[in-house]
């Protein structure tokens, strides 16, 4: 069977009936290229949090799927996002990562400098040669902001971000999330996996018990996890926190209040994020550097926050370390001609979220309406939802 017509049949199956993608559609350098058109150039990218740009000139450089991204925080305190590549010769105007200085972006190369909103401010050296400064201007990105996460559109033409995750804000809101005024942005690391897996793993707490048994399946485990709500766009899942825990790890997970709770979000095609009863949104970022390759990157928003240390630090550093030896060992398994994936349980419904948004985006697939999982609130100690 062709591999795209096995993808779409695969990814549009509802829950109870779904089973996993097809093992090539996470090797497949075609399956890749489609995703990186229609998917991350397609559609609204998490990048970074806002917290981590605060100056004028602070700027985060990365390549979004193939495209070289600048975002830079202007004088006006407006936060742009521009093409990372010089109009002369397409060298990189900013490093990869976070940096801060002056406004203008400098070529390296030949010093063809910009302004904070892309538009050509000189040329050195330009001889008899007139330049045409208006035809030579960065090409600009649409870019939104969700609770102090940036987001970016590279063609333009996505819903605007505030009526795709509308149905969203009733819970992330319970923990107060529009009174964020710090985060943190990890480094980042490279995995030898799909996107896809890595997507996958962060949002299903299936495997804690096995993959994360001495880490979080101690405070948040399997047992404990169920389905709020969602679909193909957004999904929200939620997990009972034990206690008692040590007091390390109430930084991370909030201070226990009886059987406590956290909520994890969902936002195809880059970002998971869990809100801890204190107001803590920790996330992962995701994104493909080719079929079988992925940029990681953890960080986090909130009141007052800062990077975790010490005894923390090595915490979340441990289950990131479990995280990327499982994505990688799966990866290597996606090899296989000679199996097929099996039936998805009722702990990966959002994982099926997850494959209706490939289909809608990769096949324009009309995603199942939004599920409620109307027992999920008894058990959801969260008076607002």
């Amino acid at each position: 069977m062709d591999l795209l017509i096995e993808l779409k049949q695969k990814a549009v199956g509802s829950a109870g009936e779904a089973s996993a993608l097809p093992y090539s559609a996470y090797t497949s350098p075609e399956i890749y290229e489609l995703e990186r058109k229609r998917i991350f150039h397609g559609d609204w990218v998490f990048a970074c949090n806002e917290f981590a740009l605060k100056k004028p000139g602070d700027k985060f450089a990365f390549n979004l799927a193939g495209e070289p991204v600048v975002i830079i925080r202007g004088k006006d305190g407006e936060l742009r996002a521009l093409s990372n590549a010089c109009r002369h010769r397409g060298t990189l105007l900013a490093d990869d990562g976070f940096s801060s200085g002056n406004n203008n972006l400098v070529c390296p190369y030949h010093s063809w400098n910009y302004t904070e909103d892309g538009a050509l401010r000189g040329v050195p050296f330009p001889g008899d040669v007139k330049i045409d400064k208006k035809a030579h201007c960065l090409p600009k990105f649409a870019l939104s902001v969700w609770n102090g996460l940036v987001f970016v559109n590279i063609d333009g033409k996505a819903e605007p971000l505030e009526d795709r995750l509308a149905g969203i804000e009733q819970y992330v809101q319970y923990n107060k999330v529009g009174e964020f005024d710090s985060g943190y942005e990890n480094e980042s690391d490279h995995w030898d996996t799909n996107w896809k897996l890595a997507m996958e793993n962060a949002m299903e707490s299936y495997h804690l018990f096995k993959v994360h048994k001495p880490t979080l399946e101690v405070v948040t485990p399997t047992k404990g996890a169920f389905y709020i709500e969602g679909n193909a766009k957004w999904s929200v899942t939620a997990g009972e926190t034990h206690s008692p825990m040590p007091k390390w790890l109430n930084w991370f997970y909030g201070t226990p209040k009886g059987n406590d709770h956290y909520i994890l979000v969902s936002l195809p095609p880059s970002f998971v994020g869990v809100i801890s009863s204190d107001g803590l949104f920790g996330y992962i970022a995701v994104l493909p550097e080719g079929p079988g390759r992925s940029y990681i990157r953890g960080g986090g928003v909130g009141r007052g926050i800062s990077a975790p240390k010490g005894t923390v630090k090595k915490f979340v550093d441990d289950f990131f370390a479990e995280d990327k030896f499982i994505c990688e060992r799966a990866q290597k398994g996606m090899t296989t001609s000679t199996a097929t994936g099996g039936q998805l349980v009722d702990l990966e419904r959002i994982v099926v979220d997850f494959h209706q948004f490939l289909a809608m985006k990769l096949f324009n697939v009309q995603p199942d309406e939004v599920y409620k999982n109307n027992k999920a609130p008894e058990r959801l100690a969260l008076t607002e939802v």
